[in-house]
């Protein structure tokens, strides 16, 4: 039984540790190209041709706000997400919280639930690249496999005793950020623009 306990207590450690190794390169990901869109780095080199990154990064989906006062990259909500994953499973593995306690859960809730919505908007970023802005960028495409790999390693680790309920949250999240989503990159879609100013 002793044997078993350890064993248990050795698998629940690694979920964590990769966790972590995958969000601190979202953060490098994603603040590297906040860093460039304010101005603060030079140069991102990215694999590819035909200054892929340049295109998707730039097109009108690269952008969350930009107004006369403010110029935010979505890179940066990636940013403040890998950086929120990461405070979390530190949380987790620095034993702050004990495991016994019921916020430890809910901390592996809301890894969960976090990292199911950045999976899902990846993916409909990762669609726009493809079928609107017609370029591969590669920045873009890691951000959607670590986030997709936080979000496969949160299940293993959090081992959600009620599937049911994992299922159902999980789904609720899924559509809420993919309807929000489609609702924010239509309104940005250049071609919606041009549409409306046709009908006029």
């Amino acid at each position: 039984l002793n044997t078993i306990k350890i064993t248990n207590e050795k698998n629940l450690k690694w979920p964590k540790i990769l966790i972590a190794i995958l969000s601190t390169i979202g953060i490098a990901d994603t603040g590297s190209i906040t860093l460039k869109n304010w101005g603060l780095l030079n140069s991102l080199s990215c694999p590819g041709v035909n200054k892929g990154c340049d295109a998707v990064l730039n097109s009108p989906w690269g952008t969350l706000i930009k107004n006369d006062q403010y110029d935010i990259p979505l890179s940066f909500a990636g940013l403040l997400t890998y950086s929120t994953i990461l405070l979390i499973v530190l949380m987790l593995s620095l034993k702050i919280i004990s495991p016994k306690q019921k916020i430890y859960k809910d901390f592996w809730w809301l890894l969960y639930l976090i990292s199911c919505g950045s999976s899902v908007f990846s993916i409909l970023l990762i669609s726009i690249m493809i079928i609107k802005i017609k370029s591969f960028c590669f920045f873009c495409l890691l951000s959607a496999i670590l986030s997709f790999s936080i979000f496969i390693l949160s299940i293993i680790g959090a081992r959600f005793e009620n599937r049911e309920t994992m299922f159902y949250r999980g789904l609720i999240i899924a559509f809420t950020v993919l309807m929000g989503g489609l609702i924010w990159s239509n309104q940005v879609d250049p071609a919606k623009a041009n549409e409306i100013n046709l009908s006029r």
